[in-house]
C-alpha cells in the first residue's frame, strides 16, 4: 500500500479525464453480472512533478485478470513516449507476498530515512502496453499537450 500511495501521490494531479476503451465493451447475457477486471483510470499528471511537463497525463490501470492484457493508446496519444511504472508482488508469495517490485526491481529503502529513486521504465512510441495479471501499472503518457491539463 506504501508504494502504491507514494507513486499516486507523485504522479496523479487533481483533474480526472474521461477515458474510452474500444473491445472491452461486452453486452450481459441474462443472469450473468460482468465484473471489471481490468480498470483504467486516466488523469493530468501531477504538475508538481518536476520530471513531466504540463499537459501529461497518467494513466492508472489494474489488471485483475489471470492473465496479461494489451492496450494500445489511440489518437493524440499514439505516437507519445510512455513512462511505465509497473507494481508487482515480490517473491514466492505472489499476491500475499510483504515486498513490492517496481518494474522488476524491488523496491526497498535505502535507509532508515531515505526512500528508494522510483525510476520509470521507459516505452517507445507507438508501443502497445502490456499489463501482467493480477498488476498495477501507471503510464505517463509524455509531452500530450493535453489542453485540460495545461492550466490549473
Amino acid at each position: 500500500d506504501y508504494w502504491l500511495s507514494l507513486l499516486y501521490k507523485r504522479l496523479i494531479g487533481p483533474k480526472v479525464l474521461a477515458v474510452h476503451v474500444a473491445g472491452l465493451q461486452r453486452k450481459p447475457r441474462p443472469g450473468r453480472v460482468i465484473r471489471d477486471k481490468l480498470r483504467i483510470y486516466a488523469h493530468c499528471t501531477n504538475h508538481h512533478n518536476h520530471n513531466y511537463v504540463r499537459g501529461s497525463i497518467t494513466l492508472f490501470i489494474i489488471n485483475l485478470h489471470r492473465s496479461r492484457k494489451k492496450i494500445k493508446l489511440a489518437g493524440t496519444l499514439r505516437d507519445k513516449l510512455v513512462h511505465q511504472y509497473l507494481l508487482q508482488p515480490y517473491g514466492q508469495e505472489g499476491l500475499k507476498s510483504k515486498s513490492v517490485q517496481l518494474n522488476g526491481q524491488p523496491l526497498v529503502m535505502v535507509d532508515d530515512g531515505t526512500l528508494p529513486e522510483l525510476k520509470p521504465r521507459p516505452l517507445r512510441a507507438g508501443r502497445t502496453l502490456v499489463i501482467p495479471p493480477v498488476t498495477m501499472g501507471f503510464y505517463v503518457v509524455k509531452n500530450v499537450n493535453a489542453l485540460a491539463c495545461r492550466y490549473r
